[in-house]
């Protein structure tokens, strides 16, 4: 479980800086080499990149994952 102070550390952190320590958690839990994106295009990875500092910037745009479920699913 995070700390508190480590959750509030986190949530200052730049989008950049956000992205290194995902690389080092997530390097620490799989070998890089299960972790590429070898199917992404150079194009596409940089959409990724875009779309992510986007929402990044805009954190109340957007809908939730259940609001989307919810208009693909009809319910």
């Amino acid at each position: 479980m995070l700390s508190p102070t480590f959750k509030a550390e986190l949530a200052g952190l730049s989008l950049q800086d956000k992205l290194e320590v995902f690389e080092a958690v997530r390097g620490s839990v799989m070998p890089l080499s299960d972790c590429t994106f070898s199917e992404l295009s150079i194009t596409q990875e940089q959409e990724l990149l875009r779309r992510a500092k986007h929402a990044a910037a805009n954190p109340g745009a957007g809908r939730s994952w259940a609001e989307v479920k919810q208009r693909i699913m009809g319910a």
